[in-house]
């Protein structure tokens, strides 16, 4: 693993927005209220990945694989109870 981040951000901070990239289109969407954070990261072949975290810092929504400009390719795997 080259390099992780983890970011915690509130709603004042100003817009926050999500992408998701399908493989055709890219979609921009403001994020929930609920999403507190974040945690991403970076593996040794260069490759990237990201973590979403709920209002008390767990882990919620999870995509192994983003684009180059940061948006997340595919479903995500869903970890909220």
């Amino acid at each position: 693993m080259q390099n992780i981040t983890i970011g915690r951000y509130t709603p004042e901070e100003g817009q926050i927005t999500r992408v998701h990239y399908d493989g055709d289109t890219e979609v921009r969407r403001s994020v929930d209220k609920a999403y507190a954070g974040w945690i991403e990261g970076i593996r040794d072949d260069g490759s990237t990945w990201i973590l979403w975290l709920d209002d008390k810092g767990g882990p919620v929504s999870y995509w192994g694989r983003r684009e180059e400009s940061g948006a997340v390719i595919g479903d995500p795997i869903d970890l909220a109870p």
